[in-house]
């Protein structure tokens, strides 16, 4: 028989609960307001460029190509 005075544990509850409106609140701002416009933009460029350039860097490693070459390649394939 389970005790009916011992405490249940309900962290992980409000933990998820806290994080869940954390991301409503970030994402409405993100998409909600014209300075979220811009930030996404700038998010955008730098994810793009942090992929280019992860790319690059594994193409010169596993291949003959330098990681110019390579970022040359991988930027034409990302765009803009």
């Amino acid at each position: 028989m389970k005790n009916p005075f011992k405490k249940e544990d309900h962290t992980g509850l409000i933990v998820g609960i806290g994080v869940g409106a954390a991301a409503g609140i970030a994402l409405g701002w993100l998409f909600l307001t014209n300075a979220g416009a811009q930030y996404r933009r700038q998010i955008s460029t730098k994810l793009k460029e942090g992929v280019s350039d992860a790319a690059a860097e594994l193409i010169d490693k596993k291949t003959i190509f330098p990681k110019k070459a390579a970022k040359v390649a991988t930027d034409a394939v990302i765009k803009d």
